[in-house]
């Protein structure tokens, strides 16, 4: 099914950036700020740069 909607002309240009068409740029985009929504943070990382900073601060 296909719909016809109006879109400002500079949200055409960015959407056709990220696809062939605007259907399959809007598609492209959507999925990317759902990855980058879904990052989770490890705990452990986050531990090992806290420990790598205090150690470089006790250097100095």
């Amino acid at each position: 099914m296909s719909k016809v909607i109006r879109i400002q002309e500079d949200a055409e240009e960015i959407a056709l950036s990220y696809g062939a068409s605007v259907s399959e740029g809007i598609r492209t985009m959507d999925k990317l700020l759902r990855k980058a929504n879904k990052k989770d943070f490890d705990l452990e990382d986050i531990r090992n740069v806290i420990r790598d900073e205090l150690e470089n601060m006790n250097r100095y």
